[in-house]
């Protein structure tokens, strides 16, 4: 009897999550066409599925996500032509990923580690009362998956995937927070301070005056003959020599989004933040919040690097992918992501390089992987982030309290520079994680290094550490490249000069203390 009764009682989570499963697979099924349809420019809605080879059009049975394929065991009925094994597996990966977040944001978990990833207020919502905000963690899921798609096979990321995204979750967290029933955990989209508010407001409609002044023809669009360049070289991977030229129209594009921004930061704190903001009104903010963060620090660091590295470090697509996990997710998890994502290319490229596999890669992928692990392990992130910063500060009060700790952090950070420069020479390029990476600890590293003790100390570290910025500088053109026939050890001595460095960074990001 007591089974019985504990078979009622999990009977509807059992149903939800098959449900989750099945909605999954189908999800699925339709990101794979748009995978392989949008950046070819075709409609995803026809013609329906059909067979490439000999254009049989599927009856629905056989279009029934994963079961379809079983029934016809791999082969079109009609040609029997073997039909890719892709299709099933993307059908089976967003199932699986349907039930894993059904998992950790609503069910009941005596472990303090999946029910810290939910923040406990999907679970007091329940599935109903936080359906819209589950929409738009699906959505923003399915586009991720999407996008990493599109981006592994065509080296492109169609902009309408992460903007329909970011559109979705602009309407759902509103909603979501008009229809909720219980207050007593943090909600999700949580509006930043007032001054962020104003700030990223300004910002979006900043970029919503640059796209129409971009489509009046206002303003240029950048990298506008990159497809006649690439078809004379006959290579679309070729070098594009007018990077430099083409950061200047993305300056002037992304120009009205900082001057309003700005504008936006100095009114917020002139007039002050309202005495009550409605949860609604504040999921607004929260979002426009991650879409400016998410993509503004990807936009930044690309016009930098291309600048520097006089070639497209970053691809735009890959701004459009971080703005949509901002505004989906929540900027914290964008940033995290990011930060991951150079770590997951790294490991990418080892693995072709262990493999002898080709060693184009785009980052878009690594991108997405990153944003869902800062989601999915987002205990482990946290237990990271704050040992971290308690190590952070005991070698950071080393280094601003004696000089000779500040000339070891400075030590450290030439050598990772030297080393990086010097394998530089010897190859073209690593990735470009690994020069953003570079180039990010040590602009951190020259700015904190400014509120060290003065002394000789804190100067040679910031001389060191704008060495760190040169090394970075000629540190590699980005994943995209050919590898070619470069030596195992310059990239190892690469890896190594990019882990010193940001280990050398960190030791300055921490607050003043005494050292032991």
């Amino acid at each position: 009897m007591g089974s019985m009764n504990d078979f009622t009682i999990a009977l509807p989570t059992i149903v939800n999550m098959v449900f989750m499963f099945a909605f999954g697979t189908c999800a699925g099924s339709f990101i794979h066409v748009v995978a392989y349809r949008m950046p070819a420019g075709l409609s995803v809605i026809s013609p329906p599925s059909r067979c490439p080879v000999c254009g049989f059009r599927l009856p629905w049975y056989q279009n029934m996500p994963i079961v379809g394929y079983l029934l016809l065991r791999g082969r079109c009925s009609a040609c029997s032509v073997q039909i890719p094994v892709r299709y099933v597996l993307s059908e089976l990966l967003m199932g699986l990923l349907f039930v894993a977040i059904y998992a950790v944001l609503f069910l009941p978990s005596s472990a303090d580690f999946w029910y810290s990833v939910g923040d406990g207020w999907w679970r007091a919502q329940g599935v109903f009362a936080a359906f819209p905000a589950l929409v738009a963690v699906l959505w923003g899921t399915g586009a991720l998956v999407a996008m990493t798609m599109c981006d592994a096979r065509t080296f492109l990321i169609p902009i309408a995937i992460p903007g329909w995204a970011s559109v979705v979750a602009l309407i759902a967290w509103p909603i979501a927070a008009l229809v909720a029933r219980d207050f007593s955990h943090p909600f999700p989209a949580l509006a930043p301070a007032w001054p962020v508010c104003g700030a990223a407001i300004g910002a979006v409609g900043g970029l919503a005056i640059a796209r129409i002044l971009l489509v009046a023809g206002i303003l240029p669009r950048s990298f506008e003959d990159w497809g006649d360049f690439a078809e004379s070289e006959g290579d679309v991977f070729a070098d594009y020599p007018y990077a430099r030229r083409e950061m200047i129209k993305e300056v002037a594009f992304v120009g009205p989004a900082v001057l309003l921004g700005a504008v936006g930061w100095l009114a917020a704190n002139q007039l002050g933040a309202p005495a009550e903001m409605h949860p609604a009104v504040g999921a607004i903010f929260a979002v426009a919040a991650g879409f400016v963060i998410g993509g503004g620090v990807v936009w930044a660091l690309r016009i930098i690097a291309s600048v520097l590295l006089d070639t497209e470090a970053l691809g735009l697509g890959d701004v459009h992918l971080m703005a949509c996990v901002g505004a989906v997710f929540g900027w914290r998890v964008a940033l995290i992501g990011f930060v991951i994502a150079p770590f997951v290319g790294l490991a990418w490229w080892l693995g072709n390089l262990f493999r002898k596999a080709p060693m184009r890669m785009p980052f878009g992928p690594s991108l997405a992987i990153g944003s869902f692990a800062a989601f999915f392990l987002k205990p482990i992130v946290a237990t990271a982030v704050v040992g971290g910063l308690a190590t952070m500060a005991h070698l950071g009060g080393w280094a601003r309290n004696d000089p000779s700790g500040a000339l070891a952090v400075a030590s450290v950070l030439a050598i990772g520079a030297a080393v990086s420069a010097w394998a530089a020479r010897r190859t073209g390029g690593l990735a470009a994680a690994a020069s953003i990476i570079l180039m990010v600890s040590a602009v951190v590293a020259w700015i904190l290094a400014a509120h060290m003790r003065p002394g000789a100390g804190a100067v040679v570290a910031g001389v060191l550490v704008a060495c760190c910025v040169v090394g970075s500088a000629v540190s590699g053109a980005g994943f995209e490249e050919e590898s070619g026939p470069r030596t195992a050890l310059s990239r190892i001595l690469r890896l190594l000069a990019f882990v010193v460095v940001l280990v050398g960074a960190f030791l300055l990001l921490a607050r003043p203390g005494s050292p032991s």
